[in-house]
């Protein structure tokens, strides 16, 4: 069975200043088991997640008689079959999940879609920094980007083929730890290399390379490609969708809430939030990672028509089995245009 393989997304901006949203305890009142929501995480404590954890701490996951029940990925468990039987209700992880399970006929569907950029730097060495300026120079660069299902080569492709080229124009290297990457782009190895937040400043610290395309914001993402670039997105089995549409309508509310919250309000304010066990001893690193995430997230949750279509193209042009995907049946809008007009 064919999976993308997840990486941690890392990303910067700022945020604004402090609106409205109130702040709620998390309830403590014993919630039906017929009432309770099960939301699977990819990694709830990755950077690229916090959003979950704004939601819970200022109660936004709990209404009325229902209640989310977050639970942590479990990697030998593929969390389609846990949408499948039952085990989870929705699943928070990357949009091309939902490209990948219906090209293996099972359909899910995204219905609240909180990242639309990567949440990653594409760095050029120092070398070739001279010879290449725009994603139409790319045709023969040796581009450092892990494996073949990676997200970081989805980025590569996106942007190859935003020049007009093909994946297969370029030369994907795998990555093998950031001194061996940083000696191949210094000694000639190595033209670009992408790199999540907040690995890219290693390699700008090291002065081994130079921005080439940033791709840690919506604005940057949309610089560069034209379009906005789908990430997370919180997404159900269609079926349960039909059959439980209360269970879309709670997470869309919780999460368009806790977009809301995170685009008006400070990092600092943010990172209050989150649980001390998450944050670890150095709060102030944390802090700081906080910072250049939060542009990942300036979305109101809906997912954008044109930033869904032109990833899958560069996943189809990767994985030709994804062609026959219909991209308007990977994700709902629905339910956010509800809970927005609340």
């Amino acid at each position: 069975m064919k999976r993308f393989v997840m990486l941690a997304a890392l990303l910067s901006a700022g945020s604004g200043a402090a609106l409205a949203e109130p702040r709620l305890a998390p309830a403590t009142t014993p919630v039906e088991a017929s009432n309770r929501v099960v939301l699977l995480v990819d990694e709830i404590r990755a950077i690229r997640n916090f959003p979950v954890l704004v939601a819970e701490q200022l109660g936004y996951l709990r209404e009325g008689p229902m209640a989310v029940t977050v639970v942590n990925t479990r990697n030998e468990v593929w969390h389609g079959d846990q949408l499948r039987d039952g085990r989870v209700d929705a699943v928070l992880a990357y949009w091309h999940h939902n490209i990948v399970n219906q090209a293996q006929g099972f359909r899910t569907q995204a219905i609240v879609t909180l990242g639309l950029a990567p949440g990653m730097q594409v760095l050029v060495s120092n070398r070739a920094r001279a010879r290449l300026h725009s994603p139409s120079d790319l045709k023969g660069a040796r581009i450092i980007a892990g494996g073949a299902g990676s997200s970081k080569t989805t980025v590569a492709n996106s942007l190859v083929m935003a020049g007009g080229l093909r994946p297969t124009d370029y030369v994907r290297l795998g990555t093998d730890g950031k001194e061996k990457n940083a000696a191949l782009l210094a000694d000639g190895g190595a033209d670009l290399i992408v790199a999540p937040v907040p690995d890219g400043d290693y390699y700008l610290k090291r002065g081994v390379a130079h921005m080439f395309a940033d791709r840690t914001t919506v604005d940057g993402t949309r610089a560069a490609l034209g379009t906005a670039f789908p990430t997370s997105t919180v997404y159900m089995a269609s079926d349960r969708i039909k059959a439980h549409p209360e269970i879309a309508r709670l997470l869309a509310r919780a999460f368009v809430r806790t977009l809301r919250y995170i685009n008006t309000h400070s990092a600092e304010q943010i990172a209050a939030l989150i649980p001390a066990d998450v944050k670890g001893k150095d709060e102030a690193a944390y802090l700081a990672m906080l910072r250049e995430q939060i542009g990942m997230f300036a979305a109101d949750g809906h997912m954008p028509e044109d930033g869904a279509r032109q990833e899958w193209r560069v996943l189809a042009a990767f994985e030709p089995e994804y062609a026959t995907v219909k991209v308007e049946d990977t994700y709902t809008n629905r339910f956010v245009d509800e809970a927005r007009a609340r």
